[in-house]
């Protein structure tokens, strides 16, 4: 099958690039300028009668006729020529007066394009090329394509960034499209036939609006939505794999989905995670799209009994007297909530503040009767003072 097509593809680039291209595609030759190819013979004409005697100069100097430069009937032969040889030519008589001027140039034809196909949905083809070597001369580009059914047709073309796109393309046939980019220039033209099976090519974009929050309440678990790409119709399904590693670790875990979004439920608690999703048709036609931006972060993060147990022994320390230090009974923050590895979290943080209310309560206590303490032997002076009798 690509023989055929192949033949049949050549045959019209071949029509379109003789309409562009001299018979003879060593030279090309404007007013005054000569484009050359390198490697290749190239005459150089004076105009003159066989008769005169002419002397060849490149950029005023008197050309140095050798092995690769000779003078036949007045003309200038190049024999293949080197970029060295470029320059300004001219031919002059006996007088040395001045016949004609020839500016020369020498390049190569195009390199062949390199041609990558790509379908980002079901309804468009994109197919893009770059030349892989820097042309001495401009370079025009000729697209065309066959499609299943054997027609040949131009393909919409931006030539300023080298693309061109088959719109509704018979994207679920099994029989091939034939991309055919050939590159002109004036000095030859190259041409690269592409093979492509439509439903192989299509890429979606990354899914678009990616986004992760934590989950209130659960320390291990992680919320992350996403879109479809923009350039995607929501009518053909796809499907998602999510990759999240820990911000410090090389390693990802993966889920795969058909849901825009899941939660991550083994993360560590108050740990940075590093989340990225990519997407392809649910039916695995074509490839994986890209991965989409990273997105970080992380999961709940709640207070803990230690921290409520660090501000009740504060508290204690704050409205203890000093000088009944030694008398205080001694709380270990670590006795308070013993259990807290086997009660629910959220039992344990409810107990914790009770207990740090009713221990508050009871240090207001203990330092009101050490302040009425101090008081009552000052009253039972003053009652015997006054009951002694006068002198």
């Amino acid at each position: 099958m690509i023989g055929s097509t192949s033949s049949l593809c050549h045959v019209v680039v071949l029509a379109t690039v003789s309409l562009l291209i001299p018979a003879g595609t060593e030279i090309f030759r404007g007013k005054d300028v000569l484009l050359g190819r390198i490697g290749t013979d190239i005459t150089l004409l004076c105009n003159a009668a066989n008769d005169r005697i002419i002397q060849w100069k490149v950029n005023g100097t008197l050309v140095a006729l050798n092995n690769n430069t000779k003078v036949q009937n007045g003309n200038l032969m190049l024999l293949m020529a080197g970029l060295p040889m470029e320059g300004s030519y001219s031919c002059h008589d006996e007088t040395g007066g001045l016949l004609h001027w020839t500016q020369l140039k020498l390049g190569y034809p195009p390199s062949k394009p390199l041609v990558r196909c790509k379908a980002l949905n079901f309804y468009r083809i994109f197919c893009s090329w770059e030349n892989r070597q820097v042309a001495a001369f401009p370079t025009s580009y000729i697209a065309t394509y066959r499609d299943p059914r054997n027609k040949v047709l131009n393909c919409s073309t931006d030539l300023l960034s080298n693309i061109c796109q088959i719109d509704n393309p018979q994207i679920f046939s099994p029989l091939p499209y034939i991309i055919n980019i050939t590159a002109v220039n004036p000095v030859g033209y190259r041409t690269t036939l592409l093979e492509i099976v439509a439903q192989d090519i299509v890429q979606p974009d990354p899914p678009a609006h990616v986004k992760a929050e934590p989950v209130y309440g659960s320390p291990r678990r992680i919320k992350v939505q996403w879109e479809y790409p923009l350039s995607w119709n929501p009518r053909f399904e796809l499907k998602f794999i999510l990759e999240y590693r820990l911000q410090q670790n090389r390693f990802w875990s993966r889920m795969e989905t058909k849901m825009k979004e899941e939660i991550i439920t083994d993360a560590i608690a108050a740990q940075l995670y590093v989340i990225r999703v990519k997407a392809k048709d649910s039916f695995d036609n074509g490839k994986w799209s890209d991965w989409s931006s990273e997105v970080l972060a992380s999961s709940w993060s709640e207070i803990t009994s230690e921290s409520i147990q660090t501000t009740v022994v504060t508290l204690m320390m704050d409205y203890a007297p000093t000088h009944s230090q030694s008398a205080e009974p001694t709380f270990s923050p670590t006795s308070i909530l013993s259990s807290s590895d086997v009660l629910d979290k959220n039992i344990v943080i409810l107990i914790s503040i009770a207990v740090s209310i009713g221990i508050s309560i009871a240090v207001a206590i203990f330092v009101l009767w050490i302040r009425r303490k101090k008081q009552d032997p000052d009253k039972d002076d003053i009652l015997t003072k006054k009951a002694l009798p006068f002198c």
